[in-house]
């Protein structure tokens, strides 16, 4: 690679004001009141997978986390399996955190003691701003949270339905009746809940969220009222309030819940009706695809072309597909090469492998239209990490151009103007069309 051109594209991709289109941070005031070190704070999930992933016995596991425990005694307990996964993109961006916002020379039995310090001493008002717009070059982020009363000067929230979608029990379909303000007895009552909050939410929110790939198939098929109807009366059956299963572990009974096979056609149809609303309202619609977070996962439950049929009924609906599919990514490709209505989002995707994420956006350049890539989204729950990945998204984007420059395919300009529409032109246009 030409380092002329890549340095030249790396300054220009510094002073890009960054759309965001993916975080799950919890609200600034939540995170200051929290007791942070470089363990409890960092390895929350993600990398913490790696560790599980390395061997890592569950009851060590815990008490890394654990910060009535000594400092030095969790690191003596965590450092055999950092050095074990310390190789992984996971964390590469928590080492870039580490060094880009506290000026430690990365991860180490060197640096937790000053690196906890220092982040406790930033530990205040103020953080998400520093971080987010100073540090990160952020503009706004996406927030996926199911909280809508949020700092709008830092984030955009989307609408997200996890406890309609995932619903199992009467106590569920109870606890959504409060949240609306009422009680659900029937399909048409739940149906009605779900349209009053895009009613609710109206003007609020800039997108929706599916993520129901952690749980089923993405694999939504077609599915008559009557048959979800019939799902969802068996929550209410009368041997549902009458049978008890007694857990493995524990002597409480408690309520036995449908089954996961049972309740399909009921989330089918759900699904089908918050993708109509959603179209009928023009808000984007993100779905998770590909690697699921943790541990012993399925995969395939999230191969992106499970979504066929939705592409093709939905056509004036707008689908902003995740992570860049991973493993999937040449499937995600092709979809988004076949499909007006399908765009690419690599949120996660930079640091599950910054090699495979760079390899995919090449190829995505030569078959995609350029306006329909999103080039970062960082899916962090603490703003630490979304910082780290931002410095690895725009260095992989800026690579990548550089390559296309120095290969003649792309002239400079032409490598500056994708750019700014991989890190914010094209989600500008996606999620705040009056703006763009």
């Amino acid at each position: 690679m030409d380092k002329e051109s890549y340095s030249e594209l790396r300054r220009h991709v510094e002073k890009i004001r960054v759309v965001d289109t993916h975080e799950h941070l919890p609200p600034e005031k939540e995170r200051v009141s929290e007791e942070v070190d470089v363990l409890a704070t960092f390895y929350q999930y993600y990398a913490s997978a790696d560790l599980i992933s390395a061997g890592m016995p569950e009851d060590e596991f815990v008490k890394i986390w654990d910060t009535s425990r000594d400092l030095g005694e969790r690191w003596e307990i965590f450092e055999p399996w950092w050095e074990k996964t310390r190789n992984t993109g996971y964390a590469r961006a928590l080492e870039t955190a580490a060094r880009g916002l506290y000026g430690v020379d990365g991860i180490s039995k060197d640096t937790y003691e000053t690196l906890s310090k220092r982040m406790q001493e930033r530990n205040r008002v103020g953080l998400y701003s520093w971080v987010l717009k100073e540090k990160s070059g952020i503009d706004v982020s996406i927030l996926d949270t199911g909280v809508y009363d949020i700092d709008k000067s830092l984030f955009a929230p989307v609408l997200e339905f996890n406890e309609m979608l995932r619903v199992r029990d009467r106590t569920a379909v109870e606890a959504i009746g409060y949240s609306m303000g009422g009680r659900i007895h029937t399909l048409n009552d739940l149906c009605n809940a779900v349209k009053a909050r895009f009613d609710r939410l109206q003007g609020s929110v800039v997108g929706v969220k599916i993520p129901t790939a952690y749980n089923r198939p993405l694999f939504f098929e077609k599915t008559l009222f009557s048959e979800a109807e019939e799902a969802f009366n068996e929550i209410f059956r009368m041997r549902l309030f009458k049978r008890f299963e007694v857990p493995p572990k524990g002597d409480k009974r408690v309520p036995a819940d449908v089954g996961a096979e049972e309740l399909l056609p009921l989330q089918n149809y759900l699904v089908h009706l918050i993708v109509q609303e959603a179209e009928r309202r023009r808000l984007p619609i993100q779905i998770h695809t590909g690697l699921q977070e943790g541990n012993e996962n399925i995969v395939t439950h999230s191969k992106p072309t499970h979504l066929i049929n939705l592409f093709m009924e939905y056509s004036d609906a707008q689908f902003d597909i995740f992570h860049g599919g991973w493993p999937y990514s040449s499937e995600l490709g092709a979809l988004a090469k076949n499909f007006p209505n399908v765009h690419i989002d690599m949120c996660w995707m930079h640091i599950i492998s910054d090699t495979r994420a760079r390899s995919a956006l090449s190829e995505w350049l030569d078959e995609v239209p350029a306006n329909k890539i999103m080039g970062f989204g960082g899916d962090y729950a603490f703003v630490e990490g979304a910082y780290g990945h931002a410095m690895i998204a725009k260095e992989n984007i800026a690579r990548v151009l550089a390559s296309k420059v120095n290969d003649g395919v792309y002239s400079i300009d032409e490598a500056k103007k994708y750019a700014e529409w991989l890190l914010r032109d094209n989600p500008m246009r996606l999620f705040f069309p009056k703006r763009a």
